[in-house]
């Protein structure tokens, strides 16, 4: 073989590498523009069932109150935990506003039937009979820390979450088949041995 015969073939090598090279970058373009628009259609699927479920499970007032962040079983709260902070409540914010963009830890799912809380109108609940109560929680928390929110656990099952202008309370219900809020069971959906989450914006 001549030498112009090899520098042909090294040509044609270095062309077929080069275009092999140009379609993976395509086809990986692709796949992370196919990607990027399924999370972002995941994320507006997300805050619209917040956004419905709030709507439907809210019971809003005329005038705030005050509540109780841990009104549940005395089955739920350590015995020796500390009683947990009255809040004001109320806020004009959405849920789905201040939770924009949430990834929901655990297959933790909206729960669009749950009592109503004194006081409390723009208010969301989440399942999961995935995990328990602890892992579920931390993950939670972990989730509103990566939305900028400032987390301050309260006692074992309730916590405070801030970010700007805008406060959270979130409960933990460890055993949410047989939570009580008031005198009505809380959570008569979710099946047994099912985490709730409970969440709503105070002032």
């Amino acid at each position: 073989m001549n030498a112009t015969a090899v520098q042909v073939l090294t040509f044609a090598a270095v062309a077929v590498t080069i275009g092999l090279y140009v379609l993976f970058v395509v086809w990986r373009y692709r796949v992370d523009r196919r990607k990027k628009a399924a999370q972002n259609q995941v994320d507006a699927s997300m805050s619209s069932a917040i956004a419905r479920a709030a709507a439907i499970a809210g019971e809003p007032r005329s005038e705030p109150d005050i509540v109780a962040l841990a009104d549940r079983p005395t089955s739920d709260v350590a015995p020796n935990a500390p009683a947990p902070a009255a809040v004001p409540v109320a806020s004009a914010r959405t849920l789905a506003d201040v939770l924009a963009g949430i990834k929901l830890p655990n297959e933790l799912a909206p729960l669009t039937s749950i009592a109503p809380r004194l006081g409390v109108g723009d208010r969301v609940a989440f399942w999961t009979d995935t995990a328990p109560a602890e892992a579920v929680g931390t993950a939670f928390a972990d989730e509103l820390e990566r939305l900028g929110y400032a987390v301050t656990p309260l006692n074992e099952c309730s916590l405070a979450a801030r970010r700007d202008d805008v406060t959270l309370s979130v409960m933990i219900h460890p055993e949410g088949r047989s939570a009580v809020i008031g005198n009505q069971t809380a959570f008569a959906s979710v099946p047994e041995q099912a985490v709730v989450i409970e969440v709503w914006v105070v002032d």
